[in-house]
């Protein structure tokens, strides 16, 4: 069996109703790029039939070779996509939802930016999101926070539509805890590595359901904490805010206990998600 070029890996939690038309547009996508590719799925603990279906898959007769992985309980997409990661054997890593709101016919394009030389990480930029209100506010809200933090001409880092060389995700490899997947580009680009975007269109998803939960936004929160600090002026806001609320403390202002202890708190819940990541 040769090497594949390019391995798409797919990280899903119960998306049987997606999964026949997500496979047969990828497979079309991948043929077209490299007839010796791989696609790999990752089951994230899903309690539908994706993984009966995903079992089918490789039973049958496919136009490219298919591959899947099971997690035995549900971890999150960061986990699902390192443990695709970790068995996929192509030279360029290619990452997408299993929602179809991002059409698997635009993955050539971001794979040619790399094989191009132009980028060691391209990620795809969603226009005219088709997601509710209150969740395209809050992703141009943190995207905005990361251009001012890092300097970075990003305007989607958390695209789940990805492309990278393999020695990108090799070096990434101690960052796939928590929910850090979704600041894989500019934890790349912080490391040396050209990082791009590419405008993509974006869908309506069709089948399924969203299951973006609220506790997502407090892990964003965490988990940006320790990226902040890549940056001087992530150091510049943390030590304002205690400098801040020392002198309010010292006034015997309500407001100073509320910020040290809103920083306090902060520190225990990052500690907390390393422990319980990195275990």
């Amino acid at each position: 069996m040769s090497t594949p070029r390019i391995s798409i890996v797919v990280p899903m939690y119960n998306e049987e109703e997606n999964l026949p038309e997500l496979h047969t547009r990828l497979a079309k996508a991948l043929a077209g790029m490299d007839p010796e590719g791989e696609i790999v799925y990752v089951d994230d603990g899903s309690t539908d039939g994706t993984n009966q279906q995903l079992q089918t898959l490789l039973q049958e007769p496919q136009p490219v070779c298919v591959r899947a992985v099971a997690l035995p309980r549900r971890r999150g997409k960061t986990a699902a996509l390192s443990a695709g990661f970790a068995v996929a054997r192509g030279s360029i890593l290619v990452t997408t939802d299993a929602d179809l709101q991002e059409p698997p016919e635009v993955l050539p394009m971001l794979v040619a930016r790399v094989q191009s030389g132009e980028a060691h990480l391209v990620v795809a930029w969603r226009q005219q999101r088709q997601d509710s209100p209150f969740r395209v506010f809050a992703s141009r809200v943190f995207n905005t926070v990361l251009r001012w933090l890092t300097d970075l001409p990003l305007h989607d880092v958390n695209c789940g539509t990805k492309a990278m060389k393999r020695e990108v995700a090799e070096s990434l490899a101690g960052w796939m805890f928590s929910d850090m997947h979704r600041y894989l580009p500019v934890l790349a680009a912080r490391m040396g590595y050209r990082v791009v975007e590419v405008p993509v269109p974006h869908v309506v998803r069709r089948r399924g359901r969203s299951r973006f939960g609220a506790s997502r936004y407090l892990r964003a929160v965490v988990d940006l904490f320790p990226i902040s600090l890549m940056w001087w002026r992530g150091w510049a806001v943390w030590l304002a805010l205690a400098a801040v609320s020392v002198v309010l403390q010292a006034m015997r202002s309500p407001l100073g206990a509320v910020g040290l202890a809103a920083i306090v708190w902060l520190g225990i819940a990052v500690a907390f998600w390393l422990r319980r990541n990195q275990t």
